[in-house]
């Protein structure tokens, strides 16, 4: 008779997984058993779980505190499912040249999808637990008009939400709706941080989030100046999308399978407006950078970074080249672009 023997499906991971994974794969180094939450997220997708999420995971790892995550996502992708499985664990995954890093991310509780109704992110979103919120909801989450930052009072989803504000669909409108729900219940201060890449993000959302409240009417206008903060930040991490061969490599090269998988370069910054309402993570013990003024950065990072990225797009394109490092890697577009930086990029910097 021949073998009938079946290929063993490699496990998934969980919590009790952990204890039993290759020493070479980073794990928790705290209890996350006494995890209690503190930070919300609006939007986790694979940049919040490569950044904001690790480095969250690095100052429970230092500090231990009540900053326990919980994601909330109004708009895809749906990962209840696929964390819940995992209990909120997963894989930041580094590869750099033939070395690959594997870490297990373990700040994420759990996360909320909030898609159908608004009413499960608002009851996070408002709960006294919750002392800091951040949020990664792209340039169009905010309903705002680029030109000038102000609240887009057209934009149908902010007509609905001021129309219905019980049941908002946009970020302004949730979030409005759960300060007056806070200021209603408990009262106590909240940041709300920015983490997308647009310059003055904090301005911006502050600019939204108060609009909105006055349009509402009442006491929240005021209610929000006094006790919630709108700090400006800048965010950089390259966080590729997931491949099916990023997690087959889980699997082959660590033993077990992982289906909530994000892919990331080694470099990181977050650069932080020190401008808080309540209590702070202090991420500026793990690598971020509070400062007064973001600007400066902003500039650095949408000049020189996003600036010689572009250019070597386009230069690369024209080349004949598929990828940015195939184009780098030439010594003609590599020597342009180190003189666009130095004589006309960096002049406007001093």
């Amino acid at each position: 008779m021949g073998d009938r023997s079946q290929p063993v499906s490699a496990e998934t991971l969980s919590p009790a997984l952990l204890d039993r994974l290759p020493s070479e794969v980073r794990k928790p180094a705290y209890d996350r058993s006494a995890l209690k939450p503190g930070i919300a997220h609006i939007g986790v997708g694979a940049f919040h779980r490569c950044h904001q999420a690790e480095y969250t995971d690095d100052l429970l790892a230092k500090d231990f505190g009540r900053w326990g995550l919980v994601g909330i996502n109004i708009r895809p992708p749906l990962l209840t499912d696929t964390l819940g499985r995992q209990d909120g664990l997963y894989t930041r995954l580094i590869r750099q040249n033939d070395e690959v890093e594997a870490r297990i991310i373990g700040s994420i509780m759990r996360v909320v999808d909030s898609q159908e109704n608004a009413a499960p992110a608002l009851e996070m979103l408002a709960s006294p637990d919750i002392e800091m919120v951040t949020m990664t909801v792209t340039e169009k989450g905010y309903c705002h008009i680029p030109s000038n930052g102000a609240l887009d009072l057209d934009h149908p989803d902010i007509v609905h939400d001021l129309a219905n504000p019980e049941t908002p669909r946009s970020v302004p409108g949730i979030l409005a709706r759960a300060l007056e729900r806070r200021m209603a219940s408990h009262g106590r201060p909240v940041t709300l941080l920015s983490c997308d890449n647009i310059p003055t993000n904090g301005i911006i959302l502050g600019n939204v989030v108060r609009t909105f409240a006055e349009r509402r009417g009442g006491r929240l206008a005021d209610w929000i100046e006094a006790n919630v903060a709108f700090p400006s930040a800048m965010v950089d991490r390259i966080a590729p999308a997931t491949t099916e061969a990023d997690i087959d490599t889980i699997e082959q090269r660590f033993g077990y399978r992982d289906n909530a998988v994000v892919v990331g370069e080694r470099f990181r910054q977050w650069v932080i407006e020190n401008r808080f309402a309540g209590r702070v993570p202090r991420w500026d013990l793990v690598g971020a950078t509070f400062v007064d003024d973001v600007t400066p950065f902003e500039h650095l990072k949408m000049r020189v970074l996003n600036g010689a990225q572009t250019t070597l797009s386009y230069l690369g394109v024209l080349g004949g080249f598929e990828h940015t490092f195939e184009t780098i890697a030439d010594p003609l577009l590599a020597s342009f672009v180190r003189r666009m930086l130095t004589e006309e990029t960096l002049p406007t910097l001093m």
